[in-house]
């Protein structure tokens, strides 16, 4: 028998995957000329966020879901600003995407996302490039 536990973690995995790839195709409807033509990717880029902040602000602070967090100006300015910032950046720059090329090409890009973090983190110095683990990684994985 499977626990409740195991159960709800596959339950919310399926509903995320399901809910991800409707906003892509969503998206990808909305974007297109083939059918909607709306021709503005940061105007539903700030719609999308627009609505994440209000459901994100019922849930924490209406109806109680979570309990909110207390944090200083200075730590909401230097860790929530910024990778906002980011976050709205992917959302513009990957609607605007779907101006241009195809849904199914667009998720092989997203493939390689962690490639390209690593890549990024060593370059930064956040990470260090290890050939042995590399390889072990590489291989492990096929």
């Amino acid at each position: 028998m499977i626990s409740k536990t195991l159960f709800l973690t596959y339950f919310y995995l399926f509903i995320y995957i399901l809910l991800s790839s409707g906003v892509i195709l969503y998206n990808k409807w909305v974007l297109s000329p083939k059918y909607f033509n709306f021709p503005l990717p940061i105007t539903l880029t700030m719609i999308h966020m627009g609505f994440s902040g209000a459901v994100a602000f019922l849930l924490v602070r209406v109806f109680k879901v979570v309990s909110p967090v207390k944090m200083s100006f200075e730590i909401y300015a230097t860790c929530v600003i910024p990778i906002s910032a980011f976050f709205a950046s992917s959302l513009w720059f990957g609607n605007t995407a779907y101006l241009h090329i195809s849904v199914a090409f667009i998720q092989m890009l997203k493939a390689l996302m962690p490639v390209a973090t690593f890549l990024v983190a060593v370059l930064c110095g956040i990470d260090k490039a290890r050939s042995q683990a590399s390889l072990q990684k590489l291989f492990a994985s096929s």
